[in-house]
């Protein structure tokens, strides 16, 4: 798409977001914040909704559809936000929505438990699950014929290209409608190293902006906080290969779903076996390394799948001070509550990919998805749910942020999290973020905004692998095989738990062969290949 097409699409969405919340602000002005929906500070067509979805329930006419969500719920303001949630959604689609709560930590499993009881009709998934695996076996809805009755949902997708959507679909079906980056004027911070600035001042320690110098940075960290481990995250490995790789190759997924392959940054459509790197090999290095030296926890393998939580706990605490694996937007609330609490502390930065990597438009091919189940009684209303939650204010804020006065307050007009407990900050419904729907809100600590604001661009191409999704159905026994590979043999490396690096680095290049790394390679070349040749002959 041409930028100036892609300029005129995105002021247009601008102004009709612009306007959206402005009629969305007249609505909410005399809303009563305080938790009592019933009080005299209602408005009188808030009052007719909540009778009308009063009268609906006591007639049985309401089907309430479940769903799930990802964090902890939070400890005020839920009644209210039920209260006023069911007043938008009986009114206009006539169901009720509930969510359920899953916290962050093992929650690959926790999702595939959810996703089988067969109890909730609305899903979320991204590369934190197994998503597309389940999305190949038929486990979600596909919407893709239902989109005729989301008109505004198409629309507001179209805003970058009238094929958004249409990269999202596996296997010529859209199972899910993605997370959505808007696409100029964004902070781009991924992954990277957060770690105490003023300590590393304190310390005589050089700026950190490479390896060697986060290295050092880990190394005194062992010394001065000797009553936690270093690094407490089995990912460690993927921290360095990010490090390592960044403007080398490229991911064809995530880390997570493709741990074996990558391309080259300058040959985008031949798979590269990730293992067999240069990169990956220095990698294990200092994996075994930091092992070795106490850096990594000695107790590694049985951490969960994502200790982040348990880590911002402890740094919050002053009994930690590193973070290796968590995304910049994951470590907002934490650098918030520490603004608070620790105004003094300099919450510094180091991102593994800015700077070294292409930059690319925000893709949907890869993002968290929110999904639909097969069964779901009524899945055209639960689209338009998800529809009303991307394209009306009122329903984006309150399923955002939650409740104002209880879960977020405003400011100028802003929304904000500044004087609302820790516990008391609602997540977002998993996978709904939405770049053109959204109030950006700096962080509370000024010193961690001015480095977030330093990694601000306006991309202006997509990735050459946008809409490439990997289809494995094909290849259940042989991805059986690998998973079992990887879990048994792979991960011990990865966390540096060996006593002969490199005959276990053998011996693991061995063990891929025979569960058919090879095969499972060539079935990715060929979709990758005929990928290419379709986006050549579009």
């Amino acid at each position: 798409m041409k930028k100036r097409s892609l300029w005129r699409k995105a002021v247009s969405l601008g102004m009709s977001a612009a306007l959206v919340f402005s009629l969305a602000g007249c609505g909410q002005g005399s809303t009563d914040t305080s938790g009592n929906a019933g009080t005299s500070g209602s408005t009188e067509a808030e009052t007719d909704a909540r009778e009308t979805a009063e009268q609906a329930a006591d007639d049985g006419e309401v089907i309430t559809l479940k769903g799930f969500t990802m964090g902890n719920e939070p400890a005020s303001g839920m009644d209210a936000f039920y209260e006023q949630l069911d007043a938008m959604t009986v009114k206009d689609l006539g169901i009720k929505v509930r969510f359920d709560y899953i916290p962050w930590g093992d929650e690959k499993n926790k999702i595939n438990l959810n996703i089988a009881s067969g109890e909730y009709d609305l899903y979320v998934g991204g590369n934190f699950s197994d998503y597309k695996v389940m999305a190949t076996k038929n486990a979600f809805l596909d919407l893709k014929p239902l989109l005729s009755e989301v008109p505004d949902l198409v629309a507001h997708y179209s805003v970058v290209s009238d094929k958004t959507l249409e990269s999202c679909e596996i296997g010529g079906k859209l199972y899910g409608i993605p997370q959505f980056g808007k696409a100029t004027d964004s902070v781009m911070a991924g992954e990277g190293f957060m770690y105490r600035e003023d300590l590393r001042k304190k310390w005589g320690l050089p700026e950190i902006n490479s390896l060697e110098t986060m290295e050092q940075y880990l190394y005194k960290a062992k010394d001065e906080y000797p009553e936690s481990s270093v690094v407490m995250d089995n990912r460690i490995w993927s921290a360095v290969w990010n490090i390592l790789a960044a403007g080398k190759y490229l991911e064809l997924d995530s880390y997570m779903n493709t741990p074996y392959t990558v391309v080259a940054a300058d040959d985008p459509y031949t798979v590269i076996d990730r293992t067999q790197t240069p990169e990956y090999k220095t990698m294990l290095e200092y994996m075994t390394k930091w092992y070795k030296d106490g850096i990594i926890d000695h107790d590694i393998l049985a951490a969960s799948a994502n200790e982040g939580n348990k880590i911002a706990e402890l740094i919050k605490a002053d009994k930690k001070v590193t973070a290796t694996n968590s995304p910049a937007w994951s470590l907002t609330a934490t650098v918030n509550e520490i603004a608070r609490n620790n105004p003094e502390w300099e919450m510094g930065w180091f991102d593994y990919g800015f700077g070294k990597a292409p930059i690319y438009l925000p893709s949907v091919s890869s993002a968290t998805c929110i999904s639909i189940n097969p069964k779901c009684k009524e899945p055209v209303k639960a689209l338009q749910f998800i529809e009303k939650a991307h394209t009306d204010q009122a329903y984006y804020d309150l399923l955002r942020w939650g409740v104002e006065g209880e879960n977020y307050n405003r400011q100028d007009g802003n929304i904000t999290t500044a004087g609302i407990e820790a516990s008391n900050v609602k997540p977002s419904w998993t996978g709904l973020v939405d770049g053109y729907m959204e109030t950006e809100i700096p962080s509370e600590n000024a010193y961690w905004q001015e480095q977030m604001d330093a990694t601000r661009v306006t991309p202006e191409e997509f990735s050459p692998l946008d809409g490439f999704i990997f289809d494995a159905s094909s290849l259940s026994s042989e991805t059986a095989a690998l998973e079992s590979v990887k879990a048994q043999y792979m991960t011990p490396l990865l966390c540096g738990v060996t006593q002969d690096m490199d005959g276990d680095y053998e011996n693991v290049l061995a063990q891929l062969k025979k569960a058919g790394i090879e095969k499972y390679i060539a079935e990715m070349q060929q979709q990758l290949t005929a990928f290419q040749e379709k986006k050549a002959a579009d």
